[in-house]
């Protein structure tokens, strides 16, 4: 049944603002405090007003979003990352107590957001029935704004299914029963969103013009589709959407030369789904990461890459760094490939016009995780260069744009998926073009297995910190042998009177805990209390 009188949320401004790029005459067609549901649908430029308001997830759910338990690394919950203890009081806040303790339930669920997703989802139906029902738009602009707003109902649906495998399908209003619906199979799910792409795909432009710039193209919506699929092993699928933003390189798309400058470059041909920041519209990941000595107060340096991510960083020529090799032990941070320089700020690193001094009692200080922790110094010995503003006031906001979808991922996916179906020499192409840009040697490895590793360690490297490695470990299902029963560590590094000692500590305190039955999260009991044709998600 179709509701005749559907009550849309009153929307602040500020959250119609959350693309940007765009003109500000175009954005601002009739500047008011509130949206009232006859505003909506006024004019077009209204409409598209709302519809900015639906693009908001795209960063929301990477590093410079807080989604999941107020965490904005969610790098933390895996083997790359830790989070200092001083940043969330004695036992390290949600992240430090859910990779330590077993605090997941389903009157506790973290790493999903179960009821804004929903409420989302909600929107975007009611938004999809007005369009329907309340417009005399021309049929091009109706189906550009439905479009857009496919997508991102496909793309709340996959938030949900990556954390609790398949879940109910909302989409449609149908009144009050609406509310009581069983979930589908994690087959159905991944089946419903592929279409929700495909019909974005389809009707979205290549590019739009400058007073769109920020808009979902179609390219930005195939590059999110390519990850997708690598979720539900739908390899052809994740293929061919790949190759989609493939057949672009070099007209849309290209690898920045440098690997340093992809997230310095506002609109970098890296980007295939981004986030463009501006104006009064920022983040401060810039001063919440940036190293302690940066800043005499306040909060810096809450997360630090583990000695794990550190040593996998390879030597220039390609070669593994070795703390056993005693040329490599000597100089831990010399000869190592780019994205080592990139990424990690090291004792000895320049930075901002000084030297990082990671060291006991340096500047940027040590702190041993578990100690009483006031001073903000790292637990593993590092801090992360990579995505930090380095020109933002640490009083200020940063307006660097958020890269969801980089054209790097997208040649990863690809190479991921053709092994998968055993077509190892084309996966290699794609493989060897990221690494390329890295100065490493090409890999020639054709036995499946062994490329498979190599592909998942590229991924781990090429994409550190930008919250792919706990979805990445879950969805290969290695997350409990990486992470269950294991300890991560640091570098605490003393300076002598002519050289360094670096000694391999602890940077927990306890064991990690990563059961079975986080690979598929409970949904929360609240849905299970209200819904009885819900069940809850087993194991739990």
């Amino acid at each position: 049944m179709k509701l005749q009188n559907i009550k849309y949320q009153i929307i602040c401004l500020s959250l119609l603002f959350m693309v940007t790029g765009c003109d500000e005459n175009y954005l601002q067609p009739e500047p008011r405090d509130r949206y009232t549901e006859a505003e909506i649908w006024k004019t077009l430029e209204n409409t598209y007003l709302y519809i900015n308001g639906f693009y908001k997830p795209i960063y929301e759910y990477g590093p410079f979003g807080s989604k999941y338990a107020g965490v904005a690394l969610n790098d933390g919950f895996s083997d790359i990352v830790k989070y200092n203890q001083h940043v969330m009081g004695a036992n390290g806040g949600d992240v430090n107590k859910t990779i330590l303790s077993s605090v997941i339930s389903p009157t506790s669920v973290v790493l999903s957001d179960y009821a804004y997703e929903y409420n989302r989802i909600r929107r975007i139906n009611e938004f999809l029935f007005g369009l329907e029902n309340y417009v005399s738009y021309n049929e091009n602009d109706k189906i550009l704004m439905e479009a857009q707003a496919r997508f991102f109902r496909g793309f709340l649906h996959f938030m949900l299914v990556r954390s609790h495998g398949g879940v109910i399908i909302r989409d449609y209003i149908d009144g009050p029963n609406e509310a009581f619906k069983a979930r589908s199979s994690e087959a159905e799910c991944y089946d419903f969103i592929a279409k929700e792409f495909d019909f974005a795909a389809k009707n979205l432009p290549r590019e739009w013009d400058k007073t769109s710039l920020g808009r979902l193209t179609k390219g930005g919506v195939y590059g999110y589709k390519s990850r997708v699929m690598l979720y539900a092993g739908m390899w052809q699928d994740a293929v061919n959407a790949a190759e989609e933003v493939i057949k672009e390189e070099g007209t849309l798309y290209q690898l920045e030369s440098d690997y340093d400058k992809i997230f310095k470059t506002k609109d970098s041909k890296e980007g295939v789904l981004s986030y463009r920041f501006g104006g009064t519209l920022g983040h401060t990941f810039h001063r919440l990461y940036s190293p302690k000595g940066d800043q005499e107060e306040g909060l810096t340096g809450i997360a630090v890459p583990t000695l794990e991510m550190v040593n996998s960083y390879k030597m220039k020529d390609g070669s593994d760094f070795d703390w056993n090799n005693p040329e490599h032990a000597a100089n831990p941070y010399q000869n190592r490939e780019p994205r080592f320089y990139a990424s990690i700020l090291y004792n000895g690193a320049p930075w901002k016009g000084r030297t990082v001094e990671t060291f006991v009692g340096g500047k940027d200080g040590f702190e041993q995780y578990g100690a009483q922790q006031s001073s903000g110094g790292t637990t593993t010995g590092y801090y992360i260069r990579k995505m930090i503003d380095e020109n933002a006031p640490l009083d200020g906001i940063s307006t660097q744009t958020w890269y969801e979808v980089r054209y790097a991922e997208v040649l990863l996916n690809h190479a991921e998926a053709l092994n998968e179906l055993g077509r190892t020499q084309d996966a290699l192409v794609s493989l060897n073009k990221v690494r390329a840009r890295a100065k490493l040697p090409n890999v020639t490895v054709t036995d499946q297995v062994a490329l498979r590793n190599i592909i998942r360690e590229e991924r781990k490297v090429e994409l550190a910190f930008e919250g792919h490695r706990l979805w990445d470990l879950r969805r290969w299902k290695t997350a409990v042998e990486t992470l269950n029963g294991k300890r991560m560590h640091g570098t605490r590094i003393t300076r002598n009177e002519n050289s360094w000692t670096y000694e391999t500590v602890e940077c927990d305190n306890q064991n990690r805990i990563f059961k079975e039955g986080y690979y598929k999260l409970p949904v929360p009991q609240s849905e299970i209390d209200n819904n009885p044709l819900c069940k809850q998600t087993p194991l739990w």
